[in-house]
Parts: structure tokens; C-alpha cells; sequence
């Protein structure tokens, strides 16, 4: 598909609708006789559609595209980019963190989330954003927080978030004002609540970036599975989704008063039963893991403690 201008200089190209994941975008940054690629997307979609979308803005891909920037390393956003720089020759660029999802894909399902065999056959041969069906690769370049990307006249900062997976990355475009903000904020459509983190993600570090993205004062909020959100309500975006995370904290604090002691399988089944809080539908995994994070967390802050075996407890 061609690509769709939301401001000049920045167009969006959106995959097919992929249920609860929305329609994942992929954002074109473009200035003189430059362009960029912010999180190719699914190996098939909207990956696919890059080249020619670029094409379509009168850029030669072969030579106007700079790079091939990744905002982590799931394959929703990354596992397009093997293909386009294969017919680009564009440098892929990922924060060293999530750069293991690169070469070794598989170890998103084997290291990144909390699942039994059966669920982690089952996600192989499921054909949703999240699906295994690509070859690794080496990343270029790696991305550092508070480096800079220039693209002609424009400059994107480097902001390393580290919540969502441990390399995450968001970027700051200067002149407009703008933020790619990967999963890092708005991680579902529709309910900026509604998120997950993978293994190596943290609940603090989730929590320090949205306060720091949103002391920026951006006019423009890009998310990759949500609409753009513009002034006014790009600001309230960032307020929602720390409510969010805070909620699902306290959610599981009062699990835990309740109950006394819980393990994770414990904690699904009383959200679930609950529907106290949004949580992600499409793979119990994601949950589950989140949850495991969040304890973490909590853990960290001297909360709750570990008793042993996958328990937990509360502190006082």
C-alpha cells in the first residue's frame, strides 16, 4: 500500500488489520533528498510495502534510504528489516540490547517470554504479528541513547526507554516536535492501559520513560499499533498508560493482601476472573510475563518478596 502523510516530512505505512494488535505502522521520516525507516514492521506486512512506498514518494530506495531504524526487537517491528535491506543495502540500526532478536529470532519465544511447550509450538505456527517466519541477521549499527540520526535538515534523538523489551528505543524528532514511541507507550489500540513487557523488560524503567517522554512537550505521539495522536491528546496519552502500569501494580499488591501468598498461575486466574484490569487476549504468554515483570518490580521497591518455588508474598 502507499503510504499516508501525517505531517510534511512523516508518513505512515500501515500493515492489515491484525486483530487485537491493530494495524501495525511502519513511519517514513523523509527531509531533502534523504528518507528513513522506523520499525520495518512483520517480515510480510506492511515490510512488504516499504520499497515501494518509499518509490511512491520519489525516493530511489537504493540510494535515499539512510537506514532502517528499529524501536526493539519483536517481530512485529523488526522482522522486516532482513528483506528491505537485502534489496536496499540500507544499514539496520537496534539498541545492542534487543540486538540478539536479530540474529537469533527463535529466542523470542525462548527467552523473552514465560510459556510451556505447547504454547510456545502453538505461537510457531500461528500466523499472527508475533510469528516466528524469518531469517536472522546482524544489526549495523547499534543504537545509543542521546545519540543523534540526521535526516537531511532533521534531527531524531535517541532515547533509550528499556521498558517494554531491554533495548527499546524511542525517537525524538526536534524540529516537529515528535515522538516515535514504538510500544513503549500506547502498546495496543484503543486502550493505552492495555500493554505487556517481555522478560528482559522492566516495570521501573517503563515508568522513568513515560515521565521523561512526556516532560518533552511533543505535539505528536507515533505509537506502532495506534492512531497518532496530536496536541492536547498527545500529552493525556502518557498520563493513561501510567495509570495503567500503576494499576496493574496495585492490582496484584491487593492479590497478594488478599490472598497472602500467590504464584503467577494464581494471579492470571484472578485478573482474568476479575476483569479488573486490560490485559492482552491473543497469547496467554504475554500476561503471564508482564505479571512475572511487574513482581519484579515490586520486589525491587521492597513491596513483596520471593518465598520459594514461584510464591510471593507481601512485605509488612
Amino acid at each position: 500500500m502507499a503510504s499516508a502523510e501525517i505531517i510534511p516530512g512523516i508518513h505512515v505505512v500501515r500493515g492489515k488489520f491484525a486483530g487485537e494488535f491493530g494495524f501495525i505502522a511502519s513511519y517514513l521520516v523523509f527531509d531533502e533528498s534523504e528518507i528513513l525507516v522506523i520499525d520495518p514492521g512483520t517480515a510480510g506486512d506492511p515490510g512488504a510495502n516499504l520499497e515501494k512506498a518509499i518509490k511512491s514518494l520519489g525516493f530511489n530506495p537504493k540510494s535515499d534510504l539512510i537506514g532502517i531504524i528499529c524501536t526493539h526487537g519483536h517481530p512485529d517491528h523488526a522482522a522486516g528489516a532482513n528483506r528491505l535491506k537485502k534489496s536496499t543495502g540500507a544499514p539496520v540500526m537496534i539498541h545492542k540490547d534487543d540486538a540478539e532478536l536479530l540474529q537469533t529470532p527463535a529466542s523470542f519465544l525462548n527467552e523473552r517470554l514465560i510459556m510451556d511447550r505447547a504454547e510456545r509450538f502453538s505461537m510457531k505456527i500461528d500466523k499472527g504479528p508475533l510469528r516466528i517466519n524469518y531469517r536472522g541477521m546482524e544489526a549495523d549499527e547499534y543504537l545509543k541513547h542521546g545519540d543523534e540520526i540526521s535526516i537531511g535538515n532533521t534531527t531524531l534523538k535517541i532515547i533509550h526507554t528499556g521498558g517494554h523489551s531491554a533495548g527499546h528505543c524511542a525517537f525524538y524528532d526536534v524540529s516537529r516536535k515528535a515522538i516515535f514511541s514504538g510500544d513503549e507507550v500506547n502498546n495496543f489500540p484503543n486502550d493505552p492501559r492495555k500493554f505487556y513487557i517481555d522478560k528482559t523488560g522492566s516495570i521501573i524503567a517503563k515508568l522513568t520513560a513515560l515521565e521523561v517522554l512526556s516532560k518533552l512537550g511533543a505535539d505528536y505521539l507515533f505509537p506502532s499499533h495506534d492512531t497518532p495522536h496530536l496536541f492536547s491528546d498527545a500529552r493525556l496519552q502518557f498520563k493513561a498508560v501510567k495509570d495503567g502500569v500503576v494499576h496493574l501494580q496495585d492490582t496484584l499488591l491487593s492479590l497478594l493482601r488478599a490472598r497472602g501468598d500467590a504464584d503467577i498461575e494464581q494471579f492470571v486466574f484472578d485478573i482474568k476472573e476479575a476483569r479488573s484490569v486490560p490485559i492482552p487476549e491473543s497469547y496467554n504468554a504475554l500476561l503471564s510475563t508482564t505479571i512475572h515483570v511487574t513482581l519484579m518490580g515490586l520486589k525491587e521497591a521492597g513491596l513483596i518478596r520471593e518465598l520459594g518455588n514461584g510464591i510471593w508474598t507481601g512485605v509488612g
